[in-house]
């Protein structure tokens, strides 16, 4: 199996982009998060759907105490109009660093290592600023599944 096979072809997140087109995108190609790419054109971070609801809908004392919350906390959920004033937002303002990049010719066991360096599930596939695709533990598993079945095929 190359990491050729696992990449995710997606668009990247500019400037100016809302929230909304970041999560149309990410569900749509079934990932996590997409490259930030700056008005000068480079890649400089990422753009995360988990950091997105993270900042916007979770308070900092919820997170902090989430074994102790208990169920019903239907004044804190996300209302339609919280809803729409989220998706009008700009990707600008939750912008990431990450180090979780590889370049094309990177092996899978390396790709599935920079993860867990970087305590993520997927990560960015580029050649300095020439972007290929996302790849994902999930794309990979996928892939390790298929791989034995065509082996069982021979």
């Amino acid at each position: 199996m190359f990491l050729e096979d696992v990449i995710v072809p997606t668009a990247v997140a500019t400037p100016g982009m809302s929230i909304a087109e970041l999560f149309r995108e990410c569900i749509d190609k079934q990932v996590p998060g997409i490259p930030f790419r700056d008005a000068s054109g480079r890649l400089v971070g990422k753009a995360s759907i988990r950091h997105v609801l993270k900042i916007t809908c979770i308070p900092d004392f919820m997170v902090q105490h989430a074994a102790l919350l208990g169920d019903g906390l239907e004044s804190l959920s996300v209302t339609s109009a919280k809803a729409r004033e989220l998706l009008a937002l700009k990707v600008d303002d939750f912008v990431l660093a990450t180090d979780a990049c590889v370049t094309r010719k990177a092996s899978v066991a390396k790709a599935l290592a920079v993860m867990e360096r970087n305590d993520t599930t997927y990560l960015f596939v580029a050649d300095g600023d020439d972007y290929a695709g996302c790849v994902s533990i999930m794309g990979i598993s996928a892939a390790i599944i298929a791989n034995a079945a065509s082996d069982n095929e021979h």
